[in-house]
């Protein structure tokens, strides 16, 4: 039994589209982090009809990730992610489900490696996201977004646009934006060259 963390975007209804014709034994989990104002009630109910149409489990659970993120010093990503992970083990533990499939793909993969070498995390931080993590999975890392996005053309899934994720207010977007910019390089050099690639671009415009 594996628990899906969907958030209405392509990559996690893919995965759930995929984990379904795979036929198998899914619940989904939705979080509602309150930070889209009307469009995260929206993601949650787009969320709960493909949960009911499919005929699985739902959860969601509302948070207060702004107040969480203020009396713990995060950032407001660093807050969504660990109040995700944590509810998503709180309900794998409570009804038993074997795992958690979370939809990261390469290009995530990619972004975290190079935010990590950016943070100076040292060798642990360079492994960036694994297949498997624990109770963690990520089936999807083997795909591109633009895999992905075609998938979901082909197949007609229809899926909730998240504008933040364009938000160059936060250092992952503005890593994904010029990995996006540089395609060329990341093809044409190796994943390690790609990374000092980009570092050396730091020293001229400093990420924030």
């Amino acid at each position: 039994r594996v628990l899906l963390g969907i958030s209405g975007g392509v990559d996690s209804v893919v995965m759930m589209d995929l984990m379904l014709k795979l036929k198998v034994n899914i619940a989904v989990a939705h979080c509602n982090f309150q930070l889209r104002k009307g469009d995260a009630k929206k993601d949650e109910a787009f969320v709960k009809k493909l949960a009911d149409d499919s005929g699985v489990e739902f959860h969601c659970k509302t948070f207060d990730t702004k107040k969480f993120a203020k009396e713990r010093s995060m950032s407001i990503q660093q807050a969504a992610r660990v109040l995700r992970y944590e509810w998503f083990e709180e309900i794998r533990s409570s009804f038993s489900y074997d795992h958690i499939a979370v939809a990261h793909h390469s290009n995530d993969r990619i972004e975290t490696y190079l935010l990590n070498m950016i943070r100076g995390t040292g060798i642990a931080g360079y492994h960036s996201l694994e297949a498997r993590n624990g109770f963690v999975i990520r089936p999807l890392l083997i795909f591109s977004k633009d895999q992905l996005v075609k998938y979901a053309v082909v197949k007609k899934l229809k899926y909730r646009e998240d504008l933040s994720n364009k938000d160059v207010k936060y250092r992952r977007n503005k890593i994904r934006r010029r990995s996006e910019e540089h395609t060329s390089e990341l093809q044409s050099h190796s994943f390690i060259s790609y990374a000092v690639f980009c570092l050396k671009k730091k020293k001229k415009e400093k990420i924030k």
